[in-house]
Parts: C-alpha cells; structure tokens; sequence
C-alpha cells in the first residue's frame, strides 16, 4: 500500500510518501509565502524521483490543523482534489497527533499556538494507549515538558510532520479529511463584530 502525507498547516510545506513497509521519500521545505504554488510542484518533483504517479497510492492524507487558516485549507483542498479525481476517500490527522506520532515518545504533551495566548493543547500516553481530548488553554497554564510545534521550536527544528505516516499508531489518528479549527478565523471574527453592530 502505497500512502501519501501532505502538511501544509505552518511555514513549512512537508510532505512524505512511504510502501507498506519503509518511508520512499519525505521532504521539507520551509516557506513563508507560496504554500499553494509550490505544493503541486513539490509533490510532482517528488514522484518522478521515486517512478511513482499519483495514480499509485491508496491513501492520501492531509494534517488537517490546527494551524495556519490559509495552510490547512490549501493542504486538504489538495488532498481533497486528487483523491476525488482518483475516486478514493481522502484522509486526515490533526497536527498535535501527527506531531507526537513523529517524536516518538511514551508520554508527552503537545500544544500549538493559537490567537493571542491561547494554545490548542493535548496529552499523550502511548504507554497506556490514553489520549487527552484537544483543549484550548492558556500559555501560563501549559504543563512545563510541553512540546510547541509551531511556537517554540523543538530542539531547533522545525518538525516534519508529514513523517508520521511511519509511526505504528498512525492509522488509528486518521479522521476525515475536513479542517480542524479551534479558534475562529481573523475573517469570521472581523464578521461577528459587524453582524453585532
């Protein structure tokens, strides 16, 4: 089975292609603008340097957030138009899955920053399979050994979170491909003022 994962939700476009068995390629490329226009391009360099075609995979998923508004809806609109094209159901994985499934810890915490000081955060405990719904907290209420995905970096890195297609627990992280908000965009706030005027 031939899987293919796309995260657009920060600066960083990241995608990753893998066989049932090994990671056939993965690569990163940290942008600050032209998520959309580099997107088809990268992932068209990246299947002729491994002799595949799009027709070749039986999964596609995107990191459906939370993060950047613009990002996500370009990453899962993207996976969303080729999987209808090929007449397969896209998929998704929330970026706080994607990002412990990629550090590989037994237990941790992952938060993402949201508006102002608020995060999206979430535990979890591989050890026990006991996961932690996502909640929305504030910065000075986040435990101490939280790792930040798009805030801090970690360990100076930027996470490739497209590389938790190789994690064992990836499949049971997978939801529908739709994006995952949860904080209201600048425009949809913007709206609810005027509406209250």
């Amino acid at each position: 089975m031939n899987s293919l994962l796309i995260d657009t939700s920060w600066r960083n476009l990241s995608l990753s292609i893998a066989s049932s068995e090994e990671l056939i390629a993965s690569i990163s490329l940290n942008l600050n603008r032209g998520m959309n226009e580099n997107l088809l391009n990268t992932l068209d360099f990246c299947l002729k340097s491994v002799s595949l075609s799009i027709n070749d995979f039986d999964r596609l998923v995107a990191v459906t957030g939370p993060g950047s508004f613009t990002g996500i809806r370009i990453g899962v609109s993207t996976i969303q138009g080729i999987a209808a094209g090929l007449g397969k159901s896209p998929l998704g994985i929330s970026s706080l899955d994607a990002a412990a499934l990629v550090l590989k810890s037994e237990k941790l915490n992952v938060a993402c920053k949201l508006r102002g000081n608020m995060f999206a955060f979430k535990k979890y405990d591989f050890s026990e399979n006991s996961f932690s719904d996502y909640i929305n907290i504030k910065e000075e209420n986040l435990p101490e050994d939280t790792v930040f995905i798009n805030f801090k970096q970690y360990d100076g890195d930027v996470l490739n979170l497209s590389k938790a297609l190789m994690h064992n627990d990836f499949d049971s992280f997978l939801t529908d491909c739709v994006p995952f908000y949860m904080t209201k965009s600048e425009a949809e706030i913007n709206f609810d003022k005027k509406s209250c005027v």
